[in-house]
């Protein structure tokens, strides 16, 4: 191929591939355009001119940047031009979706850069300005790192003083000082390289050059110290040192070299984290920073969830968090393109610096002089090792260092140097179109930069793929609040179709939980970003958010579309006029209600009070977790009361069952009355003697039922807690408690009276006193709770759910029925009930009081059922200390009323 056509084939190969980043850019601007943010939205005229404009910045710069180069560099590198490009717009992309504020002046800055590049590219036929006062350039590096140390200001007003500030503008000294450093060396190396090598002496088996010559190299660690030490910049100390031992590597072929500035790097190093709580902490932050996290290490741990929330192929641009960063448009531009672009994202940019340095070094191999050479590689170098300190300090591979990604991170000064950095390169490109033989040092660089770059890519894939679904998990990751935040949990549902819990979806996409039926709480729950799930929220969590039943495919699809799943229904046993009503009956009084079907066992309503809104629970939630009365439990089904008089049917029944009694049997001091904690507790309806056992039980008297007690023995008494289940909670989807109680209560004889009459150890819930009404409602046998009705599959459709057991015979019908036709009859009255006349067929009940603690009223129990005469529904009431005890049989009898006025609707 001939001259001509390769300065053809060359220029059309740039075109194209600048094409492609053009492309690349106008599809990232309709992408952020296309959001429904208002930030982004091309909709907007401001936004459509603020995007124009950056689009008309970046074709301008390249274009004429290309046309430029046609002409007086048509034999240049192909390739370069068309990498910054891309990394360009790709910073253009972040900075509009990161920072958008700046992305203006970003885009004022190319043009001045791309104009820097042909300056430089046309100046002069070769580059002897440049190395003809190297000392020239250093004083003036050292005089902005002396200015610097001076007067050196912060843009935020605290923290290092990194910045000179100059008409209203801020640029960092490092950039140019870098750029500087590198003619420097690659000047005196290319001079000074034969003596240093060939002139030395000895220290033992160390051979070591002339002081004389190696003082100017020195004084490149002496920066590098007063970098770490003074000014606390890590990261520029890093970036200067490791492109100094790059480059002396290069002229000297010496590793020794390599090998000394390493440990004495490492020394200033570990002298500056003792002496710097800067450094220290960069450190710290590097080696664990996961007690840190939430002050001292944030930014490197929510970097590494950036990571691994993008996993494969990222959230999509515009679609993440990586806002939660600090300083993300400048120091974590990588971990924005990783959590956005994904671990194929920092693939394609590492792969991108991957070719930076093989071209690089191809210019350098290529270049006619020793001093073209050295700074052909010195530029590639310095360019790819800054990349790779800010890159691995993202990923947490390095210290966090505070320099920017070239080309891609926001600030005018670092584009503005690398500009001029390439535009040196695609000089020395351009000088010789043939390749030089002999440069194994450049090979070695090369490939030591190239294995560093593909421990970086390998540390990428760890966080994005390896860890990713740990730091997902993560409570102090708040993408999961984001993401959760978006899901459209699933309605529950009363039984006849009242919505008791529900999504509200705001224009941004984010979802508020709303309680229609705040009464509901008890049962339904809550659902709380902060504090999690209760009750129904938390029995069907993944029902309810859309989870169950998704196979992984699906998930994954979702996931890729940023399509939060869509929860399903589930519908209750609930009625959400009786759970209203029995919630209502309980203001102002600590207590709870079972109200159940005692056919099905299904629960119509389960009311706890004091309770809770659920829609004000975030609010609210540090005076309710304090609050003493503890409105965050759930009373009925797990609060623990002393039977009391409830237990009696549990006493008797085993007792008949035994053959110990008969309901008829004359009983003598019925009516005697029991010191219980210093109360005296006796029968709850006014019965003159002589009576029946069956009279007794009917008003609740304890005295007989103590010394059924005492005649059942540990082992009758045994039997008849296994029987009716009082030690084991009932199983019903949200929390239930029993107590863990065990015939050693019984070992004397006091004991086992005050067991019998529910005023010992034994304690049970309301939930299981409903079921012992339940029970003999239904006939002896005991009915399975149950608190869901029906839960919508993926497609729409309803799945009914059975209860968890099954019921149980537990009597025997006939003495089921004989227990039951003790109990006492009460009417609720028309005032009282809705329902039809001829279905008021009267409740029948069992109540009494428990004595709970001393020198307070005792708590009073209902147990009843209705109709009396065929009892369907069955009730349990529990008020703590009410003033008037009958209050629990006038809420029962009310509730009982009202289920049999709306078992017909």
């Amino acid at each position: 191929m001939d001259l001509a056509q390769l300065q053809t084939e060359t220029i059309r190969r740039e075109r194209s591939l600048l094409l492609i980043a053009t492309a690349f850019l106008l599809v990232g601007i309709v992408t952020l355009g296309s959001l429904r943010s208002p930030v982004f939205s091309l909709q907007s005229p401001s936004n459509v001119g603020r995007w124009l404009f950056v689009a008309g910045s970046f074709v301008a710069s390249f274009g004429v940047a290309h046309i430029f180069l046609n002409r007086y560099l048509p034999q240049r590198d192909p390739i370069l031009l068309p990498i910054a490009a891309l990394l360009t717009g790709w910073g253009l992309l972040l900075i509009g979706r990161l920072a958008i504020n700046f992305l203006m002046r970003q885009a004022i800055w190319l043009p001045i850069s791309a104009a820097a590049l042909m300056t430089i590219a046309r100046l002069g036929q070769d580059l002897r300005w440049l190395r003809r006062f190297r000392y020239t350039w250093l004083l003036g590096g050292l005089a902005l790192l002396a200015a610097t140390l001076i007067f050196g200001v912060n843009p935020s007003g605290y923290g290092p003083r990194l910045w000179l500030r100059a008409w209203s503008m801020y640029f960092q000294p490092s950039e140019p000082l870098k750029l500087l450093m590198i003619v420097y060396l690659a000047s005196y190396l290319a001079e000074r390289r034969e003596l240093i090598i060939s002139e030395t002496w000895h220290l033992g088996r160390w051979r070591l050059p002339p002081l004389a010559y190696v003082g100017p190299l020195a004084a490149m660690f002496g920066l590098a110290v007063v970098l770490l030490t003074w000014q606390q910049d890590l990261g520029a100390a890093m970036l200067f040192f490791f492109t100094f031992l790059a480059m002396l590597y290069l002229a000297t072929n010496q590793w020794q070299y390599v090998a000394a500035g390493m440990v004495l790097f490492i020394v200033a190093g570990v002298a500056g984290y003792q002496l710097s709580d800067r450094v220290a902490l960069r450190v710290d932050g590097w080696l664990n920073p996961w007690p840190g996290s939430a002050d001292r290490a944030f930014q490197i741990v929510q970097s590494l969830l950036a990571f691994g929330a993008g996993g494969v192929f990222g959230r999509g641009l515009g679609l993440g968090s990586p806002t939660y960063i600090p300083a993300v448009h400048t120091d974590f531009a990588f971990a924005a393109i990783g959590e956005e672009f994904g671990l194929a994202g920092t693939l394609v940019i590492i792969a991108l610096y991957v070719v930076l340095t093989l071209r690089g070094f191809h210019a350098a191999a290529r270049a006619p002089h020793p001093f073209e050479r050295f700074l052909a590689a010195g530029l590639t170098a310095g360019l790819v090792i800054q990349a790779w300190v800010i890159m691995a300090g993202n990923a947490k591979l390095a210290p966090i260092a505070g320099v920017t990604l070239p080309f891609v991170s926001y600030g005018g000064s670092s584009l503005l140097i690398s500009f001029i950095g390439l535009g040196l390169l695609l000089r020395i490109s351009g000088l010789s179109p043939r390749l030089a033989h002999g440069h194994t040092p450049l090979l070695r660089v090369a490939c030591g930069l190239l294995l560093a770059l593909a421990l970086l890519a390998a540390t990428c894939g760890y966080w994005a793929v390896v860890r990713a679904e740990t730091l997902r998990a993560r409570d102090d990751n708040p993408r999961r609040v984001l993401y959760e935040q978006r899901i459209v949990r699933g309605r529950i549902l009363d039984r006849g179709g009242t919505v008791l819990a529900d999504g509200e979806v705001a224009d941004d996409g984010t979802v508020t939980r709303r309680y229609p039926v705040p009464e509901a709480a008890p049962a339904v729950g809550y659902a709380s970003l902060r504090y999690g799930t209760g009750g129904i929220e938390a029995a069907f969590d993944t029902q309810l958010r859309g989870e169950a039943g998704r196979s992984e495919w699906q998930t994954a699809w979702d996931d890729l579309l940023h399509r939060p799943p869509h929860g399903y229904d589930v519908q209750l046993t609930l009625d959400a006029v009786l759970q209203a009503q029995a919630q209502e009956a309980l203001t102002g009084q600590a207590g709870a209600v079972v109200l159940l079907d005692a056919s099905t066992g299904e629960i119509l309503a389960l009311a706890s009070s004091p309770t809770f809104d659920p829609e004000n629970l975030d609010d609210a939630w540090e005076m309710l977790s304090e609050d003493p009365s503890a409105p965050l439990l759930n009373r009925a089904t797990q609060g623990l009361y002393q039977p009391g008089a409830a237990l009696q049917t549990v006493i008797l029944a085993q007792a008949l069952d035994d053959g110990l009694a008969d309901l008829e049997d004359p009983i003598s001091n019925a009516t005697t009355t029991l010191s219980i904690n210093g109360t005296m507790v006796g029968c709850s309806a006014a019965i003159s003697e002589p009576v029946t056992l069956a009279e007794a039980y009917a008003a609740a008297c304890p005295a007989p039922i103590a010394n059924l007690g005492e005649q059942l023995g540990a082992d009758g008494f045994e039997e008849a807690i296994e029987r009716w289940g009082l030690t084991t909670p009932p199983t019903l989807g949200i929390p239930a408690e029993a107590v863990d109680w065990d015939t050693d209560a019984l070992s004397t004889t006091t004991a086992a009276r005050a067991e019998a009459i529910g005023q010992g150890n034994l304690t049970a819930s309301p939930l299981q006193m409903a079921l012992v009404a339940g029970t003999l409602a239904n006939n002896g046998k005991m009915p399975a709770p149950r608190l869901v009705l029906q839960v919508q599959d993926g497609e729409g459709r309803w799945r009914k759910r059975s209860a968890a057991g099954e019921p149980r015979a537990v009597l025997k019908p006939a003495l089921a029925r004989r227990l039951l036709g003790t109990w006492q009859h009460y009417d609720a009255g028309p005032s009282t009930t809705n329902a039809p006349s001829t279905l008021r067929t009267g409740v029948a009940g069992h109540w009494g009081v428990a004595v709970a603690g001393e020198e307070q009223p005792p708590h009073a129990w209902f147990l009843g059922v209705a109709p009396a005469d065929a009892p369907r529904y069955a009730v349990a009431i529990l008020l703590e200390h009410p003033t008037d005890p009958h209050r629990a049989v006038e809420i029962g009898s009310a509730l009982l009323e009202a289920a049999i006025g709306r078992a017909d609707k």
